[in-house]
């Protein structure tokens, strides 16, 4: 039985993570709502983003709460519609994830197709997104012991104990959202090395016959690509991390006789929230006007 410190302290860092995360959504969703320039189609996905995070932000400072009550064990009202909460809400976010690639792709890729840039098309797709959200993960809550309240966590969720329901959500939750953002980043990517290929290939030939040509034009388009290489490493990467662990222990569960180690239970769900807030605040410093205007807003009022 693990001491009552070891949760004191994750959850507090539990706590912490998602007051973090509720600041950076507000001043994501306020900044764009209060400034025109701001109101694109590719921030309406972030602001989705950043509220589906807030909300799962808000269930994790409950949950984080209840377990740190001295009646931990015997307090935890509504304990299966808040397990079902939780899936929904992380469904919400990965899938928030996925639209933005798609959203990308859209604008990379097929933007001859005008009516896939417009609002009306984006805003389906996230009203979509919480449609499957509700419900996709609404089975485990008439199949026994699909959502519980795992003792070794002290979190209301779809324990990893349970292969069905645990495999249920992880697959919605996580690997269908990360198989559709790898492989549409990879076409985008693809895409942008075809690109980057015509021009080099052209240089060459424009500068032979134009004296004023310069051979080094095919430069920035070269350094596009190694920026939009990077930015896809690590928006995918960050996605593979806040979900892998607890693949891995529905996994182990399932292959192992073995239980794993305790405090691993509650270490997977806290890995989630922490890469959460890490996408965030990535997204909003990949995101260069609504930074800027953040930081010109805090600029002011530090001069007061």
């Amino acid at each position: 039985m693990l001491s009552n410190l070891f949760y004191i302290i994750t959850f507090s860092l539990s706590i912490v993570v998602s007051i973090v995360n509720l600041l950076f959504g507000f001043i994501i969703i306020i900044v764009v709502i209060i400034n025109r320039q701001c109101r694109t189609v590719t921030n309406l996905l972030m602001c989705n983003t950043a509220a589906a995070t807030s909300i799962y932000a808000v269930l994790q400072i409950f949950s984080a709460g209840y377990g740190l009550r001295d009646d931990w064990l015997h307090n935890q009202p509504l304990c299966v519609f808040r397990a079902y909460c939780y899936v929904t809400v992380c469904i919400i976010v990965s899938g928030s994830y996925a639209l933005q690639s798609i959203s990308r792709l859209f604008f990379a890729v097929l933007y001859k197709y005008k009516y896939l840039l417009t609002w009306r098309i984006h805003w389906f797709m996230i009203i979509a997104n919480y449609l499957m959200a509700i419900v996709g993960p609404i089975v485990p809550v008439f199949v026994g012991d699909g959502y519980e309240f795992e003792v070794d966590s002290r979190l209301c969720m779809a324990t990893t104990k349970v292969f069905y329901s645990s495999m249920l959500a992880v697959t919605i939750a996580y690997l269908i959202p990360l198989s559709i953002v790898t492989i549409i980043y990879g076409i985008i990517f693809h895409r942008a090395r075809q690109s980057a290929r015509r021009v080099v290939a052209f240089v060459p030939i424009r500068a032979s016959n134009t004296p004023t040509s310069n051979p080094t034009a095919a430069k920035p388009n070269l350094k596009r690509e190694l920026k939009l290489m990077t930015n896809i490493i690590i928006l995918v990467g960050i996605l593979i991390c806040a979900g892998i662990p607890y693949l891995i222990m529905v996994l182990w569960h399932a292959t192992l006789r073995q239980p794993p180690p305790e405090p691993f239970y509650l270490l997977t769900m806290v890995n989630i929230s922490v890469f959460f807030v890490v996408k965030l605040i990535v997204l909003f410093c990949m995101s260069k006007e609504v930074k800027h205007i953040t930081v010109e807003y805090l600029r002011k009022c530090g001069r007061f």
